[in-house]
């Protein structure tokens, strides 16, 4: 007998179609520590960065080397020596980093040829290439330190690599970078990464990290700064926001298939973090009355909102919540209380048609759902006519009058026959 299909997989496929179209074409950057190519874990990932690929995304992947490094360092009883985090590298480390390097290259194409030939992903036309794109210089003397071999990125030869890209290979970048004169020198992982992401402009900069964050999904530079205070990555995320890199992920790489969620789901698993807040949700005031208006009235005009008049949306502006964009008003819902103290009325969703597609409905859903639970709430009702399939697509089911609060029955406009809908939130 053939097995059932899985429902959830039927589910995610639906919620990744839209982001595999939007990918196609999109250049990622994919930064991971030595730490994570040396968890058990890290065949999976390359699975999945094959099958980003495979879906039309244009990928430069960007491997660190710090406990490959130690360990060769350790094997000849070499001391290892670090100041403020970056690896004093003289001629026995740069050795040792020359010999990790070649080491981990040469395993990660291994992987993700093995991976981009699966008869499942058919890649015939992919491939993997790394090379000499990177010209660095050195460090020098900081605080009175010799860094010795230790460097910093010069530029990256974009142009070779945009040709790469352009023949749907992935490219490799290893940190370790060479002068005009010859000279080879120790990289940090992380600014190889932000310096590729400015040069060939790439559309996302994510790291996958082998400690556990926990960071809330979004979050701007301040309070990543204060977040992320001894985290090696922090110095990278500053380095990249003041760098024009709009946004930035993080990821865990201990959660199976990261990647894959972050890309492909409408909330991902990780953590969002720009320069600024260009959008902020919050409560509104008797001030934002004349935007939600503006947002609203054509909803109004065409019978998928109930009207709302100034005075009534002056008594109830307390029961509103708005996503606010540029001091504009760009989304809005509102919350009411029932005669059933166990339910709440969701209403007046909406979201400006230029700004739709972005999730905000879905933000301000979980933000009325998490303040109901708030209120003691355990479920959520809606009442509509054209936005039935949005909802129950997101957990809501058909209800009848007759399960109506006692309030919400009396005023039911049996004319407008909107929809009834129930969510249980607890």
């Amino acid at each position: 007998m053939r097995p059932a299909p899985n429902p959830h997989s039927v589910t995610f496929f639906r919620e990744a179609a839209p982001y595999i179209h939007n990918h196609r074409g999109k250049t990622f950057v994919i930064a991971f520590a030595g730490e994570v190519i040396a968890t058990p874990r890290f065949r999976q990932i390359v699975q999945d960065l094959a099958i980003i690929s495979s879906l039309g995304a244009r990928l430069v992947l960007v491997h660190g080397t710090r406990p490959q490094i130690d360990e060769r360092l350790h094997r000849t009883n070499t001391p290892i020596r670090l100041h403020k985090g970056i690896r004093i590298t003289d001629s026995m480390s740069l050795l040792a980093a020359q010999e990790a390097i070649g080491f981990l290259r040469i395993r990660i194409e291994n992987l993700l040829t093995h991976a981009l030939n699966q008869p499942s992903l058919n890649n015939e036309g992919l491939g993997i290439v790394s090379g000499n794109y990177i010209t660095a210089r050195p460090l020098g003397i900081c605080d009175g330190i010799d860094y010795g071999y230790s460097g910093q990125v010069r530029k990256i030869n974009h142009t070779l690599m945009q040709q790469q890209l352009d023949s749907g290979n992935i490219v490799l970048l290893s940190p370790m970078g060479y002068s005009p004169t010859g000279e080879a020198y120790n990289l940090r992982y992380e600014q190889v990464a932000v310096a590729a992401t400015k040069a060939i402009q790439a559309d996302k900069l994510i790291f996958l990290s082998h400690v556990p964050l926990n960071l809330p999904p979004e979050l701007t530079l301040a309070e990543a700064q204060a977040s992320l205070p001894y985290n090696a990555l922090l110095p990278a995320v500053v380095e990249a926001l003041e760098n024009a890199v709009e946004r930035i992920h993080l990821l865990n790489a201990d959660t199976d298939g990261a990647l894959l969620l972050e890309l492909y789901t409408r909330d991902g698993v990780g953590s969002l973090i720009a320069a600024e807040q260009f959008e902020r949700l919050r409560a509104a005031g008797v001030e934002d009355i004349s935007g939600i208006l503006e947002l609203i009235r054509p909803l109004e005009e065409r019978g998928i909102l109930i009207k709302r008049s100034r005075e009534q949306l002056e008594l109830e502006i307390h029961n509103f919540r708005i996503i606010i964009r540029d001091r504009e008003i760009i989304a809005c819902v509102a919350l009411y209380d029932t005669d059933d103290p166990q339910v709440a009325e969701l209403a007046c969703l909406a979201v400006n048609p230029h700004y739709q597609g972005g999730n905000r409905g879905d933000k301000l859903l979980k933000h009325m759902e998490q303040l109901a639970k708030t209120q003691g709430k355990n479920r959520l009702l809606v009442l509509t006519t054209q936005t039935t399939d949005w909802f129950r697509e997101r957990g809501f089911t058909k209800g009848g009058v007759d399960e109506l609060p006692a309030n919400k029955k009396s005023l039911y406009n049996y004319q407008r026959n909107s929809q009834i809908l129930f969510k249980t939130i607890s």
